[in-house]
């Protein structure tokens, strides 16, 4: 009876929301965005357009997980698009309708998206490089990988295959898959010792190191963590586009920042919001889905997503110095 007091108490409560403002922040513009689409559009609030709203989005989900290891440790990965656009020609090159090559492909993706994570981390650990500039250079030499396996868009996925990745069991599927790896990725943050080491590390190093955490090792892990979450975003977008394309990462890497930070991690390291990541994503996706309903030109949807990434990034810096 004494626990439920406390956890009523006014204070408490209080506290709580001061804690979770940028969550609610970012929930209030998604609800704002929301709004704004039901009353521009009558095709907005359709069935139909929601889900395939969910389904252009998964991807961009998968691939901004992938880059909030890296900005909670105080850094970022550029070369998260370079990873998609890599898994994306490999699968299209081994995947054919005989189901076996879809297992060892998908087995080959992830072990490619971990290797790549390896790569980064020990540039970063061994060679004293900040990750921005780590993955600079492995953005280039892997978007170089990917043209040389594949240097023209061709070729498709099987259609049952991808029908059953971003459309199986009536959408139950993608739903569940996307409820698990949000589940997997909090509980990673907020419930083991290695989201909460990476997480100390962003908030200091030095006072981490001192604490007893194994700093290199972690960052290491991380960068893989972000390898693999990168190379399901790779199969997510391939099962979504349904054909190889060499450059088809190229945009995830500056989307992937802007939701992560907009999702309330902090690029200085040290915090993020599992659960406000969802809802920045769904934010950009609103915002392209309207530009598109609306039948106003792409190039706008660039310099939209411009201007929302030095939105983000300024908050971010607020938040920071707070």
């Amino acid at each position: 009876m004494k626990e439920k007091k406390i956890l009523l108490n006014p204070a408490n409560l209080k506290l709580l929301i001061r804690r979770k403002t940028d969550v609610l922040m970012v929930y209030g513009f998604l609800l704002a965005m929301i709004l704004v689409g039901a009353f521009s559009t009558d095709v907005f609030m359709k069935q139909r357009n929601l889900l395939k709203l969910f389904e252009a989005n998964i991807g961009l989900l998968m691939v901004t997980f992938a880059q909030v290891f890296v900005v909670s440790l105080g850094g970022v990965d550029l070369s998260v698009g370079s990873v998609i656009s890599v898994v994306n020609v490999m699968l299209i090159t081994l995947i054919n309708d005989n189901p076996i090559t879809w297992v060892y492909a998908f087995a080959l993706a992830l072990l490619a998206g971990a290797l790549i994570g390896v790569f980064n981390g020990l540039l970063v650990v061994r060679g004293h490089m900040q990750p921005i500039i780590a993955t600079l250079a492995t953005q280039t030499i892997f978007a170089g990988v990917a043209l040389f396996i594949m240097d023209i868009p061709s070729g498709t996925l099987p259609s049952v295959l991808s029908k059953f990745l971003t459309r199986g069991w009536g959408y139950a599927f993608p739903f569940a898959y996307v409820i698990l790896i949000t589940a997997a990725i909090w509980i990673i943050f907020n419930r083991t010792s290695f989201g909460r080491s990476i997480l100390a590390i962003g908030g200091n190093e030095m006072s981490a190191e001192s604490s007893g955490i194994s700093v290199n090792l972690t960052k290491v892990l991380a960068f893989v963590a972000s390898g693999i979450m990168a190379a399901i975003a790779g199969i997510t977008i391939t099962a979504y586009t349904t054909s190889g394309n060499p450059l088809v990462g190229e945009s995830y890497t500056q989307r992937s920042i802007t939701t992560a930070v907009v999702g309330g991690a902090l690029l200085a390291g040290g915090k993020n919001s599992i659960i406000g990541c969802l809802a920045s994503v769904l934010i950009m996706g609103i915002i392209n889905n309207l530009l598109n309903l609306l039948r106003i030109t792409a190039y706008y949807q660039y310099v939209l997503q411009g201007v929302i990434l030095i939105a983000a990034l300024a908050l971010s810096a607020i938040r920071s110095n707070k």
